[in-house]
């Protein structure tokens, strides 16, 4: 079988968030390629393509066969099963891949939906948002989870908090933020619930993410937190957006990394750090307001600071308030 090999390689994009690296279930590292789609499934998150297509019905590596095809210059290549190995081929190289001819990923248990609504506006912008807010860690689902209800999305982990009052068009549920990070990059034009599934996708592609209808925000109880009428106004300097883009290259890789900044009446820090390596940056600014010591992702912190440098300050918290969106960031360690 001969495909296009940046087109075939597009697919696949689309559908690796749902294979990890490492095997959690038989085979969740793995495509699957059956019945004309190639799906991933890593037990939280689902998702499938259709495909012009198929070599056959087989498991392969998905994160070895993506990085294969990434390194073939060739514009068309012959995907071929031999024995238990699928063989890629261009002009003048060949590799081959071990694949496991029986499906054990337990994809059939998944209810897949036939069609989907149109998703509304601004829901994918908050999600994206509220899951740079929540916590790496599954230690805590409440820290690690976004809630979608129907005229909202928030997310905190203790430290931050944000809401963005929106119309979701869905029932209130509790959804991972780790899944929503990974399809980041990927066009949402349509969503639905399923069976315990929320199901984003467009014409190519649909991702299913498990979710839970449990509620635990107590809305009385964050409002008293997130309201700050005895708050100062301050401006945040214009200098901020451009250092935490410099900062972003040692927390890029980690959308809920929390890097440091330190700000004074003459001058920002910025401080990101990662296993391979730090950066931190001081510049002198002008700023008129009490001195801060705040942990934020740099990555949703830079895109506030693009809408909005006004914020409200307090001796224990900042909120930055823009339209439908509300962030708030306790101060200190």
């Amino acid at each position: 079988m001969k495909v296009n090999r940046q087109e075939f390689l597009s697919v696949l994009n689309t559908v690796i968030c749902g294979a990890h690296r490492q095997e959690v279930l038989e085979q969740s590292h793995c495509f699957i390629f059956r019945e004309g789609l190639v799906t991933s499934f890593n037990g939280e998150i689902l998702a499938t393509a259709k495909l012009k297509d198929s070599p056959g019905d087989f498991a392969v590596p998905a994160h070895d066969l993506t990085n294969l095809i990434s390194k073939f210059p060739d514009e068309e290549i012959e995907l071929t099963i031999k024995g238990n190995e699928l063989i890629v081929a261009g002009k003048k190289r060949r590799s081959g891949l071990t694949i496991q001819n029986e499906i054990l990923l337990p994809i059939e248990d998944i209810p897949v939906p036939d069609k989907m609504s149109g998703i509304k506006e601004g829901v994918m912008s908050a999600l994206s948002m509220a899951a740079k807010v929540c916590s790496a860690s599954n230690e805590d689902y409440r820290v690690s989870h976004i809630q979608i209800a129907p005229d909202k999305i928030q997310a905190t982990d203790k430290l931050r908090f944000l809401r963005v009052t929106v119309d979701t068009g869905l029932k209130t549920i509790l959804v991972p933020a780790g899944p929503i990070n990974a399809i980041e990059s990927i066009s949402i034009t349509s969503a639905t619930l399923l069976k315990g599934w929320l199901w984003l996708g467009n014409k190519d592609v649909k991702i299913g993410i498990c979710c839970t209808e449990e509620e635990y925000y107590e809305d009385a109880l964050i409002d008293s937190v997130i309201n700050m009428p005895k708050a100062n106004v301050v401006q945040l300097p214009k200098e901020m957006p451009k250092v935490l883009d410099r900062a972003l290259i040692m927390s890029k890789d980690d959308c809920n990394r929390m890097s440091k900044i330190k700000l004074t009446a003459k001058s920002i820090t910025v401080r990101t750090q990662k296993e391979s390596g730090w950066y931190e940056e001081r510049q002198p600014v002008k700023y008129k307001g009490q001195d801060m010591e705040l942990f934020v992702g740099l990555s949703l912190f830079k895109d506030l600071l693009n809408k909005t440098n006004k914020a409200y300050v307090s001796q224990e918290k900042m909120k930055m308030k823009k339209d439908n969106v509300e962030f708030l960031v306790c101060l200190g360690e």
